[in-house]
């Protein structure tokens, strides 16, 4: 069987905070993904489509009626940190929990939801993030790029030592599924200018669409069975042409009639029995 999810990456204002870039035109951008939300939501329910929305706890306390739009449509609702804050930036393994025990506390208040997936925010794990996972009693994590279209179980880290040499924990109760740069929106349709370097963005949908395509007809010649996970952001996806763009995707593979689309929960849950059903 194949698999597609449709994953969305609610930041909202969070980022934009968390880098202190907050002037009114960086937070406007933030605002924008209210409007996203519900644009997704719309053609979501048209093509009868379960997604995964990762949130920020953040997102959650700000933009509780869209969150619970979200929840009411059924979709999956995980773990993206509480101000989008990637986990190598902070002081060390006790702030990295703090930060996502805030989350799962955020979501549980607001929207009644104990969080079973999480996706780190920038993907960007440090050796302790699995490890709080799973105490944390969560399901899967969606941030590394081991595979790209094979569920697995993945080491709870891989460090290098003081001589360059690799260290590989031991492996993880969690299921990851998956992801990477190429099949996120963010890099190839936003202009940013950080600091000390630019995301120039702005290309063509075109050009997109068959960078997505080539991937997931890739994974139904060459595999028995997988998942490919797209990764969009609201305030980025939603806009006009890039709605265009997810449409387009959509109705693509699902004329192909062969794989299905799903949240992460459920292909993480599928996986897991026959990985283990495979040991």
């Amino acid at each position: 069987m194949y698999f597609v999810c449709l994953t969305f990456d609610f930041d909202a204002f969070s980022p934009w905070i968390y880098r202190k870039m907050t002037n009114y035109t960086n937070l406007s951008r933030g605002e924008f993904a209210a409007i996203g939300v519900k644009r997704i939501l719309k053609l979501l329910k048209n093509k009868g489509i379960q997604a995964t929305f990762f949130i920020p706890g953040h997102t959650v306390e700000h933009f509780p009626i869209e969150c619970g739009m979200i929840k009411d449509e059924g979709h999956e609702i995980a773990h993206h940190g509480y101000l989008h804050e990637p986990p190598e930036t902070l002081a060390g393994p006790d702030e990295e929990r703090a930060v996502i025990v805030k989350g799962i506390d955020v979501i549980k208040k607001v929207l009644n939801i104990i969080p079973k997936g999480y996706r780190s925010p920038s993907w960007a794990l440090t050796r302790h993030t699995l490890s709080i996972l799973q105490e944390e009693g969560f399901a899967y994590d969606s941030s590394l790029m081991s595979r790209d279209f094979e569920p697995f179980f993945p080491y709870l880290y891989i460090d290098v030592d003081s001589e360059g040499k690799i260290v590989k924990g031991p492996i993880s109760s969690l299921i990851e599924i998956p992801i990477h740069w190429s099949l996120d929106d963010y890099p190839h349709f936003e202009f940013v200018r950080y600091p000390t370097y630019v995301i120039h963005g702005l290309y063509s949908i075109n050009d997109v669409f068959e960078n997505w395509v080539a991937n997931f007809e890739y994974m139904i010649r060459n595999l028995n069975e997988g998942v490919i996970t797209y990764t969009f952001h609201p305030e980025v996806i939603g806009r006009g042409h890039t709605m265009t763009l997810l449409e387009k995707l959509i109705n693509y593979i699902r004329n192909t009639q062969i794989a299905e689309f799903s949240n992460v929960l459920n292909v993480a849950n599928l996986f897991r029995r026959k990985l283990r059903d495979n040991q």
